[in-house]
């Protein structure tokens, strides 16, 4: 068995980050020996031959909690060659670039340890307080927007780097096998643009229509459409297109996910639905039949509410209990992806939740945790690994096309930047999770944007 010698300072940070690495990444068994007064990382083989990686960055603090500071943020990242991942430089989070070869020890000074742990348990956005208006974390006060490699999965070149050099030593172990898989999800804000409008709603539409808006052909038009979705056809309400989603993920092979807000807690966000409603649950039926999956997408306010979060996934369950829906694993999304690390976990750990899928940024798409494998996450502050999982999302549709955010439209600029990330993925047979919106198959454009990444 390998032998992973380490100091014992930070003990909880380093097991952690070892295992996600070495056992969940890579596959690989080994026991953890923490040293007093070890400074540097040891891995030790079982023919003898060591791997040596430098201690930059936990080594320089006692204990605790003293790291989670602005100050402990790198301005400069520095990208560096290294013969063991060939190709790009490679960027260095913490560490140098000393690098010594020898028959039976390699000495990295490439900290992947500390930088891994740095990207996947998000701890930048702790001690960095700046936020958007609607309180999230935007990509440019991220360490890889500013240092330009947020469209790389930086944690799957340190896992190679790692890999590679555990080879050179004649490690005697083969590593675990991934498999490139698209995971196809959709938040559900509105189900329908008309079909779930009471007779009240459609005539104050109708008054405002032609008495706010002075727009008579407007006002004749939304209510053909209300009376024609609600009374005779929901299957004609535009923003009714499950079953066109689900013939595209059916034609690709791949299953899509359809998560559900589960309480309109805040109307003005959360979309005017209850899940609990007659066409809602009806969707979920159809969904479940056509056996595409169920998750949970969590309402505005949920983000830093731990007793919002399991009211919410409690509702969700006990509907889709009581239509013989029975999710193997149950994944959420946060709306409008607001996030506060590392409460926001605990929330959903909490819940009781097994998979959440929220961490990209919305301004920006690409690696906000640096990789393209779903991994435990980190408490930072009771210092915990969880039960819940990461499955982190790499591209939100409107993030690519708005012009709020990058404005990249919905022709060849937005493909081949899709196209991109995606191909990233498939280099490390990882996980390539999108969120297209049900109400964005109404423009051909987006739908057709959407179909071409689907086949690239």
């Amino acid at each position: 068995m390998i032998t992973v010698k380490i100091s014992d300072k930070f003990i909880q940070e380093k097991k952690y980050i070892i295992d996600v690495l070495l056992s969940e990444f890579l596959g690989l068994d080994f026991k953890v020996s923490a040293v007093p007064g070890n400074r540097d990382y040891e891995v030790i083989l079982e023919n003898g031959n060591s791997l040596l990686i430098r201690d930059s960055f936990f080594s320089r603090f006692m204990d605790g909690l003293d790291y989670l500071n602005l100050n402990e943020i790198p301005g400069k990242v520095d990208f560096v060659k290294n013969q063991f991942l060939p190709g790009e430089n490679i960027p260095v989070i913490f560490g140098t670039p000393e690098l010594t070869v020898t028959k039976n020890k390699i000495t990295c000074g490439i900290d992947v340890f500390a930088s891994s742990f740095f990207m996947l348990a998000r701890w930048e956005e702790y001690p960095n307080k700046k936020r958007d208006v609607h309180n999230r974390f935007p990509a440019c006060e991220s360490l890889a927007y500013k240092n330009g490699f947020l469209n790389r999965a930086v944690v799957n070149e340190y896992v190679e780097m790692l890999w590679s050099m555990l080879c050179t030593l004649n490690c005697g172990h083969s590593r675990k096998k991934w498999a490139f898989t698209v995971y196809a999800t959709h938040d559900v804000d509105s189900p329908f643009r008309y079909a779930d409008k009471s007779a009240a709603i459609a005539v104050k539409q109708l008054g405002g229509d032609l008495l706010k808006r002075r727009n008579p052909s407007a006002a004749v038009c939304n209510f053909n459409l209300w009376a024609r979705t609600t009374l005779l056809d929901t299957k004609k309400d535009p923003y009714n297109t499950f079953d066109s989603i689900m013939d595209f993920s059916d034609r690709a092979g791949i299953h899509s996910t359809f998560l559900f807000i589960a309480q309109a807690a805040r109307p003005e966000f959360d979309g005017n639905y209850c899940v609990s409603d007659k066409l809602p649950r009806k969707l979920l039926s159809g969904i479940a039949k056509r056996g595409h999956d169920i998750g949970l997408h969590l309402s505005y306010g949920s983000f830093d509410d731990p007793a919002q979060t399991k009211k919410e996934f409690d509702i969700l369950k006990t509907v889709c209990l009581e239509d013989g829906i029975q999710p193997k694993k149950w994944l959420c999304r946060q709306h409008f992806l607001r996030w506060d690390t590392p409460v926001t976990f605990a929330n959903i750990e909490g819940a009781g939740i097994d998979y959440d899928s929220t961490l990209s940024f919305p301004d920006s798409a690409g690696f906000r945790c640096g990789v393209c494998y779903e991994f435990p996450v980190f408490n930072i502050l009771t210092r915990e690994k969880l039960r819940l999982r990461e499955r982190p999302l790499l591209v939100m549709e409107c993030t690519v096309i708005d012009h709020r955010y990058m404005g990249l439209g919905a022709g060849e600029e937005a493909f081949s930047f899709i196209k991109s990330i995606k191909d990233t993925c498939r280099r490390y047979n990882g996980d390539f999770v999108i969120l297209w919106h049900n109400t964005r198959f109404v423009e051909p454009a987006e739908s057709t944007l959407y179909a071409r990444v689907l086949q690239a």
